[in-house]
C-alpha cells in the first residue's frame, strides 16, 4: 500500500498549481478557472473563499489518510498542524487580537471545533487540551503565567515533538532530519523574537520539541540554524537588522523546500517525497490565503508576491 500511496502522489502532484496560475489570479481572474478551484464563486464572501481553498487541502490529506499505510500516523499529525492553527487563533482571540487571518479552518481531530470556538478563557483552554499532544511538556499553571508569543512558541514546540514521535520506523533518520530542521526554522523566529539565550533555556526546559533529534547541532542559535542551511548569516543578519524576520522566515523555508525536494528526488518512492507533497499541498493553501487577503485588502501584487 506504501508504494501504491507514493505512486498516486507521483500524479497528484501535477494538479497542484503553477506559477502562471498563482499570476493569473494575482492579476484578478476568478478561481473558477482552476479546476481544484472551480467551485468558488465571484459571489462568495472573503470567509467562504477562504473555506473552500481550505477544503481541498482537507480533502487532499482525507484522501492520503484513507489509503491506510504504515504512513497514515505521520499524515494526519502533519494535517494536525491546521488544527494547531485554529487553537492559535482562538489564544489570540481571548487576547484580543482579532485580524482577517484570524478565521477558523474546519479541519477536527483532537479539539471539536464547536467546543473550541466555545471556549472564553485561557484557563479552559489549556484545560482542554492536555490530553492533546499540544500540551505536553509544561503544567497548565506554569503556561497561565507566560506571555502570549510564549505560548505559541510552546504549541509549536509540542507540535514538533508530536509529530517526530510518530515517523514511520525505517524511515526515521532521512526524514527525521528534515523534520529537524524545519522545526530549527520555527525556533529561529521565536529566538529572534525573545532573547537568543533565553530561548535556548527555555528550549532545555519547555520548549524541548524544538530540540534536534537526528541532527547534531553544536549550539542553537540563528547563525549555526542558517549554516545548516547553507544561508549566508551576514544576509540573514542584515533582515533581522533591518526588522525583516518575515522575509528572512520565508527565505529559510524556500530553502528547506529546495532540499525537501532534492531528497524526493533521490529517493522518489519513499517518505521523502510524501512529505513534499505534503509541504507542497500546504504551500499552495497558504499561497492562495495570502492572494485572497492580499486582493480583499487591496495590497499590491508587487507586496503580496513578496510575502
Amino acid at each position: 500500500m506504501e508504494t501504491y500511496l507514493i505512486v498516486r502522489l507521483h500524479g497528484l502532484i501535477q494538479h497542484l498549481l503553477s506559477r502562471e496560475d498563482y499570476e493569473r489570479l494575482l492579476k484578478g481572474r476568478p478561481f473558477r478557472e482552476l479546476p481544484e478551484y472551480s467551485h468558488i464563486e465571484n459571489e462568495n464572501s472573503l470567509e467562504e473563499v477562504l473555506a473552500k481553498v481550505d477544503d481541498v487541502l482537507i480533502k487532499r490529506l482525507n484522501f492520503l489518510m484513507g489509503l491506510q499505510s504504515r504512513y497514515s500516523s505521520f499524515i494526519t499529525a502533519f494535517g494536525d498542524r491546521l488544527e494547531l492553527e485554529n487553537i492559535k487563533v482562538k489564544l489570540r482571540q481571548l487576547y484580543g487580537r482579532r485580524s482577517e487571518a484570524g478565521i477558523y479552518t474546519q479541519y477536527v481531530h483532537f479539539t471539536p471545533l464547536d467546543k473550541l470556538m466555545e471556549v472564553d478563557s485561557e484557563e479552559e483552554l489549556w484545560t482542554s487540551l492536555q490530553n492533546t499532544p499540544y500540551h505536553t511538556a509544561a503544567s497548565t499553571e506554569e503556561i497561565l503565567k507566560e506571555s502570549l508569543e510564549f505560548k505559541e512558541a510552546y504549541l509549536d514546540s509540542c507540535y514538533y515533538a508530536y509529530i517526530k514521535s510518530v515517523l514511520p520506523k525505517n524511515e526515521r533518520k532521512r526524514l527525521g532530519r528534515l523534520l529537524d530542521l524545519e522545526g530549527l526554522i520555527v525556533s529561529a523566529y521565536w529566538m529572534l523574537v525573545f532573547n537568543e539565550d533565553r530561548t535556548k533555556e527555555l528550549i532545555e526546559e519547555k520548549l524541548r520539541g524544538f530540540k534536534p533529534n537526528f541532527i547534531k547541532v553544536e549550539e542553537l542559535n540563528p547563525r549555526n540554524i542558517c549554516s545548516l542551511l547553507k544561508f549566508n548569516w551576514s544576509f540573514a543578519e542584515n533582515l533581522v537588522k533591518r526588522g525583516e524576520i518575515s522575509k528572512l522566515m520565508k527565505k529559510l523555508r524556500s530553502i528547506h523546500l529546495r532540499l525537501v525536494r532534492e531528497e524526493a528526488k533521490r529517493a522518489c518512492l519513499s517518505s521523502l517525497f510524501l512529505y513534499y507533497y505534503l509541504l507542497l499541498i500546504k504551500c499552495e493553501r497558504d499561497n492562495l490565503h495570502r492572494i485572497v487577503l492580499g486582493r480583499a485588502m487591496g495590497v499590491k501584487r508587487e507586496k503580496i508576491r513578496q510575502t
